[in-house]
């Protein structure tokens, strides 16, 4: 998930801070969640489905 997570940001051509504005993170949060460093909350899960309209299977498998 942690792949595609990043490969949705860098399709929409955004940075780090761009993304986690849209999905209401901090960018340190991102940062670690994109070094799976952080744990990934249904929320954070729920904001990447709902702004960038992605398969919910697909995100999680």
């Amino acid at each position: 998930m942690i792949d595609r997570i990043r490969g949705i940001r860098k399709l929409n051509q955004l940075n780090q801070i761009e993304f986690s504005q849209r999905i209401g993170v901090s960018q340190g949060t991102l940062s670690e969640l994109e070094q799976n460093k952080y744990n990934r909350s249904l929320e954070t899960i729920q904001a990447n489905i709902k702004v960038f309209d992605v398969n919910a299977a697909w995100l999680l498998f």
